[in-house]
Order: structure tokens, then sequence, then C-alpha cells
């Protein structure tokens, strides 16, 4: 069960980057694509993911799923702007952390199952 929970992090931080900077590219600017080849932004996207299963154990349920989704969204955006320097708007940079945020949870539930 922790094998299969790690998995699912792992391809829960990568799956959404990628959707992440497919929005980027496909919503913002063509230019954009190189996001999705930047390792540093996996290895925060899975940090990040890693504490879905803490929320989901704390807060069982679709409260859980919400307050992973805000954690989800919220969290790297606060990064980009106040860590990183990012120069995107906050309505832009929160709507591409939420497709990161949603295409992670989704994820993360398929493959780890609902015994998390």
């Amino acid at each position: 069960m922790i094998l299969r929970t790690a998995v699912a992090v792992v391809l829960a931080g990568v799956a959404g980057t990628l959707a992440n900077a497919l929005a980027a590219v496909v919503f913002v600017n063509p230019a954009l694509w190189p996001l999705a080849l930047a390792p540093g932004r996996y290895a925060i996207a899975v940090l990040l993911a890693a504490g879905v299963p803490a929320i989901y154990r704390l807060v069982p349920g679709a409260w859980g799923a919400a307050l992973a989704l805000g954690l989800l969204t919220v969290a790297p955006s606060l990064l980009n702007k106040l860590v990183f320097g990012g120069l995107a708007a906050w309505p832009v940079l929160l709507a591409l952390n939420f497709v990161y945020a949603l295409v992670a949870l989704v994820v993360f539930r398929l493959v780890a199952g609902s015994r998390v």
C-alpha cells in the first residue's frame, strides 16, 4: 500500500505538471513549452503532491478532496510569485495551477484507489 501511494504521488505530480505546461502553451503562449522540460518543476510538483495522502487521511471524503485541490492550487501559485518571482498575473497563475491540481488529484485517486 505504501509503494502504491508513493507511485501515485509521483505520477500525480508529473501528470499535473505536464497538464499545467500544456494549458500554458494552449491558453497563454506557445513559447512556454520549455516549462514542460524543466526538471525542477517536476520535483516541486511531486513534493507538493506528497501532501495529498496526509490530507486524505486527516480529512476524509469530499472535504479532503476540496482541501487538497485548494492546497495544490494556492501553494504553487504562492511559490511562483513569492519565491521564484513569477511575472504572470494572479488569475492566470491560479487558473494554470488549478489545472495542475485537478489533474494531479484525478491521477492520484486513479492510481492510489479509494483506500488511501
